[in-house]
Parts: C-alpha cells; structure tokens; sequence
C-alpha cells in the first residue's frame, strides 16, 4: 500500500547499455545499473536504521534493470514489464532466487528499476544473505504500458512468475548460477503480490516452480473483507487515496465497474482523480487532495449497491483479488502489527483462520504489535529474511561433518576436527565469537562449549556449523543450566540471566542471533543478575552466552 519511508542512499553509476536480447522467450533486454561495494552496503544498512556492525555484508552485489514478456491484466494478450534484479557478485555457488514485491506507489517511475528506495532492501537481501533477488515494476509502472491495475492479484502473481523465468535466461548472460529455490516476500500491496504469487505458483505451475518459503508482510490478503470495511467506513482512513486508485486500477484490469466514473464519484473528484492519477504525483499528495474518509468521494447510489448488491461489479472485483481461502503447501508465514492504520492485521487473522480450517498444516503469523505501517516495516523484513534463512541452502552440495574430543574434567583439553567435502577446491575455516581469528579445520585447547565455524569453499558455497564439546565421559557434564540460568523463557519484554555459580574473575555476556552476530555484549562483569530489554527484538531464537575462566557456556533463548 502506501510506499515504504526507507531513507537509503541509491549509489547508480557506470551504467552499461546491454544491447536488446531478442532470442529469449521472456527476457527482451538487459542494462547494467551499478556495483554496489561492501562499504556501499553497509551505508544503505546505515540509512536503513540498522547499528553498525549489527549486520555485516557478505557480498559484493550488481544490479540489472530488465525488460520481459509478460501477460496483460485480463490474461488475453502479450505486453512488457520491467524489473530490477540485484546478483551477489563474485559468487559462483547456485543461488536461491526471492521474489521482492515492492508497496503502493502510484507515480509511474517510482519503482525498483528506476532506483527507488526499495531497490535497497533486494541490494541487501542479495549481499548479506546471498539471494538472487528479483523486483518486479508491475504492469503499468516503470516501461509497461497502460495504467496500473492496482492490487490485482493475477497481474501482480504473471508479473512476478515472469520476471523469474526472465532471470532465469537472465543467469546464461551475466553468469550467475540459480540452485532452484524461490521464496517470496513483499510489504504493504507487496505483502498481497506476494501471496498472489505464491498462489499462483503452487497451484498453476507446481511442476515449473518449487517454493520454498513465502514471508508476505502487512498485506490486504482479504480484500473484499476487512480491508474494504477500512475502505468504506464512516470514519476518517490515514490513506484515503487507496480507494480511487483501487476503482482505477480494476477498471483497467476488469473494464465493467463503470461506463462514465461520474457513475461512481460524485463530482468534482471524477473530474479530479484521473489528474491526480496521471503517474506523476505521490500517493501522499493524492491523500491531502482528497477526502479524509473515503466513502465521501463515492457516488451515494454506487455505495449502497457496493454494499448491499452481491452481483456489483465493484464487490466481485474486490472477492476476485482476496488471496486467503487456499491451502499453501510450502511453509508461510505471514507478518505485521496489529497498530497498522493502513492495513489492519485482521488480513493475516483471516488467512490465518480460513488456511488452517481448510487443512493447511504449514501456516504461521506473527504479530510485532502496537506499531504503525511505516514502523512495522523493519521487524517484517528482518524477521523474514531470518524466516528464508532456515531453508536456503548455500552449501551447492559441499557437506561439512565433525570429530570432537571431549574435554576432561578441570581441563581446556577437548579439540574439534572439521572435514568438508563435496565442493570445489580449497575449503576455508572461519571461527567465530571466542576463537575469532582460527582458520584451521583442527581447533584444540578447549573448554566446554559450542563454538561455531564457517566453511566455504572456492565457489563461495558456505554454511554455519555448531559444534558442542561436552565434559569427557565418567565425569559429571557441568552444563549451561548449571552456569546461569535465562527466565522468562519463552521472553517477551523482559529477560534476567541469573548466575548459578561465582566466579573469581568477570565474565562476559553476549547475546547473538542465529548467523552468529553479536547484538548486544558487555565484558567485564561482576554483577550476579543481568537484566535485557527484549521488547524490541524481532520474534524468533537467539544465544546467550557467558564466558568465564576461559570457558563458553551458551544457552538458546526464544523471545516470542
């Protein structure tokens, strides 16, 4: 729905015009839009409102602006989309591809491959996470003709279906390598062409595409429901513009809400809405152009028969685009906050209700609470990103296995082995948190604990493995619970570690996410119960650990 305020800097340079590649069956031409270095990054990350050193980059990314084959919004003919797409750079490991579906906008250029700010977020999902990640423009916007049909669930799910096939044909010329995992996200309009397309790919072409995870966020999944209670209220709506723009957008999709809009808005917004609408001024200029609430600008004798009349064309459209009463069989998981004031998360109760009633085993939302549509926006994108990251596979077949020595009782004796395989020349180790700086596959000298390691190989191909060294056998284990104990646990506001043995010397604490970075670490300590604030952590599992006298003690922490 409304554009996303993400302030980033769009860093475009050396363009490149790639001539018109007419031999593919979708992707009609290409240009080189920029190379975005790891410094680069990480001030979009910076502007994005991300601490530094919270999230380290792990790619080099290149951006492309396509232009592709697609289908019309009434599915009878051929017309042309554009696109942007973001490709880690100097990777040659299969990749997964995400489909990121960007928000309302309603002036014409600003989109991903024009270099809006939402271009940003498929640079940093591309660079920290090592996605492949397609932006489509949508029909109407950036180059397709014609005038944008608006929360149109068939055009946004062809849109997108076909700019991954176009990235595809895409991946011979540029030379990337696709490992055939897709997943899908989009916030606000992009939460809905998400879902749209998800759909639209297990259900119309479950041969073609494998999905493997779908993460739509704050997104008007039922339409004719509670979104268009919002829409038609007697009571002022923060965005009134979506209402014209949605009368707009499914006339040209479907050509039968009205022969004159006179029939439809009262007068002067007939005459009003098709300037505004002329792809040149922002949704928010448009909503302090019109009525605070939107049923002001409806012709009197259209809403009664919108309300009340089953077979208005304006009540079937709106049915025609709810997204909510199919069961998905990849895993989804919807997100957004119940403060939203444009979209109200009763979409994603509603979806949530009808797919788990129909059978749908593998649905789950999450609710960030009281927060607003622009303020919800980084706890669903990081949250996820993290979502995707359980299932992306970046190992392009190389296995990883260990050997561990246990340590003996009193002694930093105990040593990990790591062996890889299956992949492609040298292997590299790169040990985290405590052992910082190790880069053998053999680490000795140690105590107790899990320590984490990453292995890659020449491809760039990588994974994160855990590994525990316990207390020999025939000694008692001393374990984390026996160090320190975590409460509440499950966490929701607040967490206390509380120290179960004193130690001679301070310690430090550390709570990391689940790839491993550090977000919060305090060294020497000496107080005996720690107290986090938790409340604004995106929901999910995390580690803390206390180290102490040489030795790692770690415990998973849930903040739900």
């Amino acid at each position: 729905m409304q554009k996303l305020k993400i302030y980033c800097t769009f860093i475009l340079f050396n363009l490149l015009i790639v001539p018109s590649i007419t031999a593919q069956q979708y992707l009609q031409s290409y240009q080189f839009q920029g190379h975005y270095t790891i410094s680069q990054v990480e001030t979009i990350l910076t502007n994005f409102g991300v601490p530094t050193g919270l999230i380290v980059p792990e790619f080099e990314v290149d951006v492309y602006k396509i232009i592709y084959n697609t289908r019309n919004a009434q599915d009878t003919g051929n017309t042309i989309a554009s696109g942007a797409i973001a490709v880690p750079s100097g990777i040659t490991c299969p990749l997964p591809i995400a489909v990121y579906a960007h928000g309302t906008t309603s002036k014409r250029y600003d989109v991903p491959s024009y270099g809006s700010s939402e271009l940003n977020i498929g640079i940093i999902m591309a660079s920290m996470h090592g996605y492949v990640v397609d932006m489509p423009d949508y029909l109407g916007l950036g180059d397709s003709p014609g005038f944008h049909p608006y929360v149109h669930a068939k055009s946004e799910a062809s849109a997108s279906r076909d700019m991954i096939r176009a990235s595809r044909e895409l991946a011979d010329s540029v030379n990337y390598n696709l490992n055939g995992q897709i997943v899908l996200a989009g916030y606000s309009q992009g939460g809905h062409a998400a879902m749209a397309t998800f759909r639209e790919l297990e259900l119309n072409h479950p041969t073609e595409f494998t999905v493997t995870a779908a993460a739509p966020m704050s997104g008007p999944y039922d339409v004719s429901g509670v979104q268009a209670v919002s829409l038609t209220a007697d009571a002022p709506y923060s965005t009134p513009g979506y209402l014209p723009y949605i009368i707009l957008g499914y006339q040209e999709a479907y050509g039968n809400l009205y022969n004159s809009l006179s029939e439809v808005l009262k007068s002067p917004y007939d005459t009003l809405i098709p300037q505004y609408f002329d792809g040149t001024n922002s949704i928010g200029y448009i909503n302090n152009q019109v009525p605070d609430t939107p049923k002001h600008m409806l012709d009197s004798a259209f809403l009664v028969d919108l309300l009340n009349n089953p077979n208005n064309p304006g009540r079937l459209a709106l049915q025609d685009n709810d997204l909510y009463d199919w069961i998905p069989t990849a895993p989804l998981h919807m997100l957004g906050c119940n403060g939203d004031e444009q979209v109200t998360f009763l979409n994603a109760v509603v979806t949530y209700d009808t797919m788990t009633t129909l059978g749908a085993s593998n649905v789950a939302k999450t609710d960030f609470g009281n927060f607003s549509h622009s303020g919800c926006v980084q706890f669903s994108l990081i949250s996820g990103i993290n979502f995707f990251n359980q299932y992306r596979d970046l190992l392009g077949g190389m296995q990883v296995s260990s050997t561990v020595i246990d340590a003996s009782s009193g002694n930093n004796d105990g040593s990990i082995n790591i062996a890889a395989s299956n992949g492609t020349g040298a292997y590299s180790y790169d040990w985290q948190n405590g052992l910082s700086g190790q880069t053998t596959s053999t680490v000795s000298g140690l105590a107790p604990g899990t320590y984490q390691v990453r292995v890659s190989d020449n491809r760039g191909c990588y994974t994160y493995e855990d590994v525990t060294v316990s207390m020999a056998t025939g000694v008692k284990e001393i374990t984390p619970q026996d160090i320190f104990k975590l409460y509440p646990n499950p966490a929701q506001d607040v967490v206390f570690l509380k120290l179960e043995q004193a130690f001679e010397q301070n310690y430090t604490i550390s709570l990391r996410d689940l790839m491993g970075k550090t977000i919060h670490q305090v060294s020497d300590y000496n107080n005996s119960i720690v107290r986090y604030d938790v409340s604004e952590l995106p929901k999910g599992v995390y580690v803390v650990e206390v180290t102490a006298k040489n030795k790692r003690y770690v415990q998973k922490l849930v903040v739900n």
